[in-house]
């Protein structure tokens, strides 16, 4: 079955910039399109920051369903985010010849996904019918494509075909205002937050959570499961009071209770694996909003922005129990982990380039 896995990988197609001409410099936009299923976490961690620095520049964002026939098209230039539906490739397309370019940004291994064992057949179906189908028709208007870390560039790339870095831009930490929990009257809130595309983690996590919960009677745990996930959990023997299970929210929803409902610890397990060896650092911003001490997986992925106080920690069932039995025991510990995680969001900014690679943008005359 891997085998064949491994084949369908190799098949599936990849992002092309087959409509970058010969010799590629900068190209000159004087507007910008962003088209995102929108509002989503890609669209937050690595473009919204950066389309903020365009002070002069047009910014026009759209949603997937959104007509696009008010839009001039002269000096346009497009990033398509992930996913497009086919009333707008087909605008794209016929306006091509005045489009200063189109870029394509992706921050998962799409195909790995696919191919993998970890999402469910709807997801899969979704990825399907929204980023691998029309990528043969994308790869003809491409002038540029963009992935999140070099290890996604690596799985993508050929050597005919340049690929671009854009590394997560967060919003600068010291706009994160710091709230103070009293833990005198309440228990400490520990918490899990992924999807289900995330399954090996949730199972790696459950045997320690049950132990973690029956040692600490002054700790709750809050997971994201739906499905079968979510009826695993609760099939773990943990007490029903000291568990909350939470079907995965929409983006603005968790974006909201994330900043408003802080946690004190927060689990960020990452197994070895296709589709996790792409992955970048995102889940530090997500911590850092809930203001919560994280425990990493010692990993390339979290390694790229480690700072000193930390804890980064191997992928074994003892290693995770000590771990959380030092932070439910230590309140400093506490505190100087969430601090560290604060201060890894500015060296991840630092990381970052604010612009867009390979494009020079003019204000049209007579903007302010």
């Amino acid at each position: 079955m891997q085998v064949l896995r491994d084949i369908l990988y190799q098949l599936l197609p990849r992002p092309r910039p087959f409509g970058a001409p010969p010799q590629d410099g900068e190209h000159v936009a004087r507007r910008l399109l962003i088209l995102s299923r929108n509002p989503n976490p890609s669209f937050s961690y690595y473009l919204d920051e950066r389309a903020k620095t365009l002070d002069h520049i047009e910014v026009i964002m759209k949603g997937l369903d959104d007509p696009l026939d008010a839009i001039d098209s002269d000096g346009l230039f497009v990033i398509i985010c992930r996913y497009i539906k086919p009333p707008q490739l087909r605008w794209l397309e016929e306006r091509r010849d005045t489009l200063a370019g189109v870029a394509y940004f992706v921050d998962d291994d799409i195909p790995a996904v696919v191919t993998g064992n970890e999402a469910g057949w709807l997801y899969k179906f979704r990825l399907i019918k929204l980023a691998v189908r029309p990528l043969p028709r994308i790869n003809r208007l491409l002038t540029h494509v963009w992935t999140s870390t070099d290890a996604l560039a690596n799985a993508l790339a050929m050597k005919s075909h340049r690929i671009d870095i854009l590394r997560p831009l967060p919003a600068d930490a010291p706009d994160i205002a710091i709230n103070s929990r009293n833990e005198s009257v309440q228990p400490l809130k520990m918490v899990y937050h992924a999807t289900g595309v995330h399954r090996r983690e949730h199972e790696f996590l459950m045997p320690i959570i049950k132990a973690a919960m029956e040692k600490h009677g002054n700790l709750h745990f809050e997971v994201f499961a739906a499905g079968s996930l979510a009826r695993r959990w609760s099939q773990q023997g943990i007490d029903p009071a000291k568990m909350t299970i939470i079907p995965p929210l929409p983006w603005p929803a968790y974006l909201a209770k994330t900043t408003h409902h802080q946690a004190d610890i927060a689990l960020a397990p990452l197994l070895s694996g296709k589709t996790n060896a792409s992955r970048s650092d995102t889940k530090r911003i997500d911590i850092s909003r809930l203001q919560a001490a994280a425990i990493f997986s010692r990993c390339p992925t979290f390694e790229r922005c480690a700072v000193p106080g930390e804890l980064h920690i191997g992928n074994t069932a003892e290693e995770w129990m000590a771990a959380i039995d030092l932070l439910v025991s230590d309140h400093a510990r506490r505190l100087s982990a969430r601090d560290a995680t604060r201060c890894s969001i500015e060296k991840m900014r630092q990381h970052a380039s604010p612009t867009f690679p390979g494009i020079r943008f003019e204000p049209l005359s007579g903007a302010d």
